[in-house]
């Protein structure tokens, strides 16, 4: 048995009531398993959004989230380590991984959504939030080195943008319910005479 399966199986024991913390290597352990994870839930949600079904994709953007939080985690443990440069350029890869692997997902999303003539109805609001994504994307991946990036990726991601931009444009937006000004509904019935 390993020392970390130890250390884990230790945790549960039944005499020890207090949480122990997880330990770095544990927790860079676990960014890579939800990297790995968000790209099996990436291949899902691309299968689904063939069939204009968006929950895996949900699940998706929430595994980046999980693991963008984890990052954060262990960001803010870095200056009580020994060795906090190797850890950092650890979470730095595991970042820039992460954001390829966005990238590159929602690439094949766009491209299946924009081979269907018609969208439902939510694609649109599903959908909109990835555009500040991808460009959240492009100016953490601009920073980097070229020689970190794998080659090709800006171009996805412009490509990504530009087909998401068509997308949301062309697919139907969800019903407006709120309340119409006294003087908007006349302007909305008749806007000749606004």
């Amino acid at each position: 048995m390993s020392l970390s399966t130890r250390a884990a199986l230790s945790r549960w024991e039944a005499g020890q009531r207090k949480p122990v913390p997880a330990g770095i290597a544990e927790l860079v352990d676990g960014l890579r398993r939800l990297r790995c994870e968000a790209v099996l839930l990436a291949m899902e949600a691309y299968d689904a959004i063939q069939h204009s079904s968006y929950a895996p994709y949900w699940l998706f953007r929430e595994k980046l989230d999980e693991h963008g939080a984890l990052i954060e985690v262990i960001r803010g443990r870095l200056p009580h380590l020994k060795e906090p440069e190797t850890v950092a350029a650890a979470l730095n890869d595991e970042e820039i991984e992460v954001l390829v692997l966005a990238v590159q997902s929602c690439l094949k999303f766009c491209y299946a959504l924009s081979a269907r003539p018609l969208l439902p109805v939510g694609a649109r609001e599903t959908f909109i939030h990835e555009l500040d994504a991808l460009r959240q994307a492009r100016r953490v991946l601009e920073a980097l080195a070229q020689e970190k990036l794998p080659s090709g990726v800006l171009d996805d991601l412009d490509t990504a943008l530009m087909l998401l931009e068509e997308i949301v444009e062309k697919a139907p937006s969800l019903a407006d319910f709120a309340p119409i000004q006294p003087g908007a509904a006349a302007a909305a019935l008749f806007p000749s005479l606004a």
